[in-house]
């Protein structure tokens, strides 16, 4: 199996280099990140300059570019076969609710929707990430399942949005498929100017908000992985109201 490895934390990123070295062994990987941070990026890609990539060491490979154009070079320019699947992750940081239109991680898997195998994009749920090696074996488990029950006759462009729980795997109680919840209003962006500059920091997102049953949030509330099947064609003509003006 030939499998694309990226993420919008960086290619420094310890967890997800710890994914890279478990499936490595089993499968064809290659890990291709960003060469920094590049959160909050969504699905945007380079147009109008080139992008730099580096060689770090056989199939590892550092790009200078959002976590989409990771994807890109990969499929383009990197793997001299086109890979079957892309896993984009783990996100240091929840990815539910609001937070997937903004998600450089999302971006990244979405931009994969074409391959073979429906791409999954994991996130830890948490402020912090000491059981990343239960997301990593949480992720194994999810890629058997995709592996097991899609293919290119099948997905049609699906993509698996997980979010797992920060805790050691013997303490996560389950699988649980979800929907998108929803968040309230950000919080005020954070003043971080002076008197001859005029500076912002985006504030953080806002909690969870509405009914929460059946929802990502839930399932993790609940120490449940949180699996949610998201589509790429986001038409929805049930939410139009009244007739469209005449010309």
């Amino acid at each position: 199996m030939k499998i694309l490895i990226t993420n919008d934390d960086g290619i420094d990123s310890k967890i997800t280099q710890s994914l890279f070295e478990s499936l490595k062994d089993e499968h064809e990987a290659f890990l291709i990140a960003p060469s920094k941070d590049k959160s909050g990026q969504g699905a945007a890609i380079t147009l109008r300059s080139s992008v730099d990539i580096v060689k770090l060491e056989d199939n590892v490979y550092s790009v200078d570019g959002t976590p989409a154009d990771c994807v890109f070079m990969g499929i383009m320019a990197i793997m001299k076969d086109v890979p079957d699947i892309v896993i984009s992750g783990i996100n240091k940081g929840a990815n539910m609710g609001d937070d997937v239109i903004h998600s450089g991680t999302l971006g990244a898997a979405f931009t994969a929707r074409k391959l073979k195998y429906p791409p999954i994009a994991l996130s830890i749920a948490g402020k912090s990430f000491e059981h990343s090696d239960a997301a990593v074996n949480i992720t194994k488990l999810i890629l058997s399942y995709v592996l097991d029950n899609y293919s290119d006759e099948h997905h049609e462009g699906i993509v698996f949005n997980v979010n797992i729980p920060n805790l050691p795997l013997n303490e996560i109680k389950g699988i649980s498929l979800t929907r998108l919840g929803s968040r309230g209003i950000p919080l005020a962006p954070e003043f971080m100017g002076s008197d001859k500059k005029i500076s912002y920091k985006i504030g953080k997102s806002g909690d969870p908000d509405g009914d929460l049953t059946g929802t990502d949030f839930e399932a993790i509330r609940s120490a449940m992985v949180s699996v949610t099947p998201l589509f790429w064609d986001m038409t929805n003509h049930s939410k139009l109201k009244g007739k469209l003006p005449d010309v």
